[in-house]
């Protein structure tokens, strides 16, 4: 990252003439420019530290800093994942101009996958197992970990249309959820999905065999393998575990796990979508693909957002961030986000392999709103640390209750606003006690869609996937690998045996012999 571009942005930042927040929010053409609509989307920006002319600096940056090249390699299927030789084409999963470029045999892999998974989603939604209308399917077990999981569950929580098809996720290893789940749910009546790309994922196979032993022990071998789906890159692997090949759906390598949610791991949530609704997610994000390669850079929804991201970690020195959704349907978007974000940006060697010269992601969570404002909201407006806020609401619910819609919106824009402007913003200050002043200050985004639909949640999704994209451009790393989430997996099986009362040779450099020596002794008392 340019060094000298950061201190000159830094000297703006700190210059002691420059307009609080409070100030800034009051011009009268604030909000025009610095707000965008892209399809159902509106990206309201206005509440940031930024003043014109740091925006107009900030985009010609990006403008110069090979941004449009990267975009452009990135879409036509360069080895952008350089450490792990393979594109990242995601993207052609819902955008027929990206799949178009791909050779004849993938194109067709990738449309028949697609059909044979939205047939085998229509089958469920109905009640029983593709083909077979005389084997009911009331329960589905999804099993996956990280993107695995996270993408199918947001779908399912934010679009999942009543049904009496209920679908229960695992993932964590920890063995509670899935043995209190068994207990409940008739065999007879399930299905079970494995989403795993490698089919090597240590908790998702443990999880696997033991739901396929309950599932064989109750129902025979033959019936239970009907009731097997599994979604992969390694159909070896597949055949081996026993996965019928007509129950198995292709996961292309270049699909990274957070961005599988386009793919046939979204099986389970698209049974519950009704008719056309993953489809309809899919334009979504393809609308907002169109978005990104083709609008002016001042106009183009994720490169302001990444510029404002980068404002506030490389110039303002922001540690954290926060999403804080006003919707309950959208309770799962923040650990959604939380994985794109910090797998793809938590990076500190760059693309040379040397060390990077700038801050990269920083650490993202959040909470729905209005349940936040009585747990992160205290920290936010009095804490040490200013941590910027994305607030994401939609205008018109899919209920009646007007009145509790009102007081959800106003909720998220009277935060926004006592962020901004603090104690001094309000017109009766009332008690001066020194406890009870707020210094305002604190910038937000608002993200606001018309309605919650497939298509709005598919454009948010993808805005958040090529904002990050964007970032890990100008940060100048690579987005599309993970090797820290592999090196706690490779240390956990070592230490396994010593936990399981077998031989182990843990080395002293470790430091666990005195807590495995005391797990070992409260197992044996």
């Amino acid at each position: 990252m340019d060094q000298d571009f950061l201190e000159l942005l830094q000297k703006y930042n700190s210059n002691s003439t420059k307009k609080s927040l409070a100030e800034r929010i009051n011009e009268s053409d604030r909000f025009s420019n610095f707000s965008k609509t892209s399809g159902n989307l509106l990206l309201d920006f206005s509440r940031t530290d930024m003043g014109e002319t740091v925006l107009a600096e900030l985009l010609s940056w990006a403008g110069s800093g090979g941004l449009e090249a990267s975009r452009e390699q990135l879409f036509h299927g360069a080895e952008v994942n350089f450490t792990e030789h393979r594109p990242a084409l995601h993207m052609a999963l819902r955008s027929e101009g990206v799949l178009r470029e791909l050779d004849t045999e993938t194109v067709k892999r990738v449309a028949d996958t697609k059909n044979r998974m939205l047939g085998f989603a229509a089958a469920f939604a109905a009640g029983h197992l593709p083909g077979l209308p005389q084997q009911p399917v009331r329960h589905i077990i999804h099993i996956g970990i990280g993107g695995s999981m996270l993408g199918p569950r947001l779908l399912l929580e934010a679009l999942g249309e009543r049904s009496p098809l209920q679908v229960h996720f695992l993932s964590s290893v920890d063995a509670h959820s899935r043995s209190r789940l068994l207990a409940e749910i008739d065999p007879a009546e399930t299905v079970v999905i494995v989403a795993t790309k490698s089919f090597t994922t240590e908790e998702t196979l443990l999880h696997a065999h033991r739901v396929m032993e309950w599932m064989k022990l109750n129902l025979g071998q033959a019936k239970a393998t009907h009731r097997l789906f599994a979604v992969s890159g390694n159909f070896a692997a597949l055949e081996a575990f026993g996965v019928a090949q007509a129950n198995a759906l292709y996961l292309p390598d270049w699909v990274g796990g957070r961005y599988s949610v386009w793919s046939a791991v979204s099986l389970a949530a698209a049974s519950v979508m009704g008719e056309g609704g993953f489809e309809q997610f899919l334009q979504g994000a393809a609308e907002m693909d169109h978005h990104f390669l083709t609008a002016a850079m001042a106009d183009n929804l994720p490169v302001l957002m990444a510029l404002t991201g980068i404002w506030h970690r490389n110039i303002c020195s922001y540690p954290t961030q926060a999403v804080i959704p006003y919707d309950q349907r959208l309770r799962s978007l923040p650990a959604y986000l939380q994985q794109l974000a910090m797998e793809s940006g938590g990076k500190s060697t760059d693309r040379a392999g040397q060390p990077v010269t700038c801050d990269t992601s920083p650490v993202l969570f959040g909470e729905t709103g209005t349940d936040a404002q009585h747990s992160l909201f205290q920290m936010f407006h009095q804490g040490t640390d200013i941590v910027p806020l994305d607030f994401i609401g939609v205008i018109r619910p899919d209920h009646h209750d007007t009145e509790a819609h009102a007081v959800l919106l106003a909720n998220m824009l009277a935060q926004a606003t006592a962020l901004a402007t603090g104690t001094a913003g309000l017109k009766n200050q009332g008690d001066p006690d020194a406890h009870r002043q707020m210094p305002g200050g604190r910038p937000s985004e608002i993200i606001l869609m018309d309605e919650l639909t497939p298509a709005a949640l598919g454009q948010l999704l993808a805005l958040y996937e090529h904002k990050v994209f964007v970032e890990s451009v100008l940060w100048n790393i690579n987005p599309f690998d993970q090797f820290g989430v592999e090196l706690g997996k490779v240390l956990a099986t070592s230490i396994l045996p010593a936990l399981q009362g077998q031989a182990s040779e843990i080395p002293e450099s470790y430091g666990l012999n005195a807590i495995l020596g005391y797990i070992q002794r409260k197992n044996r008392n």
